[in-house]
């Protein structure tokens, strides 16, 4: 909120600029009279600012459109040949570097396992080094800012992860830092669940502005992204939605947060994994996917837990739905990837059994729009977003 600061022409400007870019993104191709049309700003003031971004690079030409009464004009687009940004997604057992265009359109990415005892510093120089492979295969792209999808509690004051469940050590890593140093680019670190919830916003703003969304992401971790009219929620320090490390039973064991019960600890990927291997005690442990693959084959023990699991992120969302009375509540990450209409069918009814009726029947629970890895598409668009944001910054 701006308070008693007024607007001055450069500000005006600015604004102007994101609007206008922000639209064509939506558009894909159009006129600029189009442009006008949806901005309510005068044409003339539509021109100058496009020719500003065709100067630039970041708009261009790509022929003729037909309109009304078989009128032709000179259709624009956002430059995604020329430009694009980087997206880190880190995970406790992985993670994700891709390059993406202008538009969030994903280009190449890279995805890595993470080697068991492999310590925090040898993972990020790892990252560190997969992106700089991306850059240089970039083929004439010129990458212009990195975004980093990252498992929180992550504190923006001290930039750095405070907690990582079951990994030590990063909380020693100034990761925004870093990456400045190393890649002299504009870095913005996000908390991963943030990331997915404005993948999801990006993909479907008109469905959700003037809204409450929640994104959760049920995959390692527990994490929610929460998006009331347009902006994140982000608490004081930047860790708000950390449901992970919500209880949902008093007795349940201690968690690396000092709290008990947690809710991650009951339904995460991992967890899953962990509670699948006790009960089958095969000779060599299951990874992750070959234990979605047992649930997808119909393994009745597999798809007990996986079930069970289901009923415990339940518990959590119902805890999000009367705390946040949210309009849409969207399901990513790996566990929605398993069975995602089953895990859905499983949650709803849940959700209806322990909720008013009026709430239930004025929201709507639904699993990702983005396929693959909400997070690392969110950590680019997190990058684009500041790109959108100040043009001039980037461009002129």
């Amino acid at each position: 909120m701006r308070g008693n600061r007024g607007y001055n022409q450069e500000s005006i400007q600015d604004m102007n600029r994101t609007l206008l870019i922000n639209l064509l993104r939506k558009e894909g191709i159009c006129a600029r009279a189009h442009l006008s049309n949806l901005s309510m700003l005068k044409q003339a003031t539509v021109t100058n600012i496009m020719n500003d971004f065709i100067h630039w690079g970041l708009v261009k030409e790509v022929g003729f459109l037909v309109g009304n009464k078989g009128r032709r004009s000179i259709g624009i687009s956002i430059n995604n040949d020329d430009f694009g940004v980087l997206g880190i997604r880190l995970g406790r057992k992985n993670y994700t570097v891709g390059l993406f265009d202008l538009s969030g359109n994903l280009v190449e990415y890279k995805r890595h396992e993470v080697e068991a005892g492999q310590k925090p510093r040898e993972i990020f120089d790892n990252i560190k080094g997969e992106a700089r492979d991306l850059i240089g295969s970039a083929k004439g792209r010129k990458i212009i800012a990195v975004g980093m999808a990252i498992p929180g509690p992550y504190s923006e004051r001290r930039g750095r992860i405070e907690l990582m469940t079951g990994v030590s050590g990063w909380n020693e890593i100034s990761i925004k830092e870093e990456l400045t140093e190393d890649f002299k680019l504009p870095v913005f670190v996000e908390q991963d669940a943030n990331a997915g919830a404005l993948a999801q916003y990006w993909h479907k703003e008109e469905d959700y502005k003037n809204s409450v969304l929640v994104y959760v992401a049920d995959g390692q971790g527990v994490g929610a992204g929460i998006i009331s009219n347009g902006e994140l929620l982000k608490g004081s320090i930047g860790v708000a939605g950390e449901i992970g490390h919500t209880t949902i039973d008093l007795g349940g064991p201690k968690c690396a947060c000092g709290n008990y019960g947690c809710l991650e600890n009951y339904c995460s990927s991992i967890a899953f994994t962990r509670k699948v291997n006790e009960e089958l005690q095969p000779e060599r442990e299951y990874s992750f996917q070959e234990v979605a693959g047992m649930v997808r084959e119909g393994n009745k023990a597999a798809v007990k837990i996986f079930l069970e699991s289901c009923d415990r992120l339940s518990v959590g969302i119902v805890n999000i739905v009367n705390s946040f009375n949210p309009a849409f509540i969207v399901i990513g990450d790996e566990m929605a990837h398993i069975e995602p209409d089953i895990m859905l069918r499983r949650i709803k009814e849940n959700v209806r059994e322990r909720v008013l009726p009026e709430i239930y029947g004025n929201m709507d629970i639904s699993m990702s729009v983005v396929s693959n890895d909400s997070m690392v598409h969110g950590a680019a668009i997190v990058a684009i977003m500041d790109v959108f944001g100040n043009p001039a910054k980037y461009f002129e």
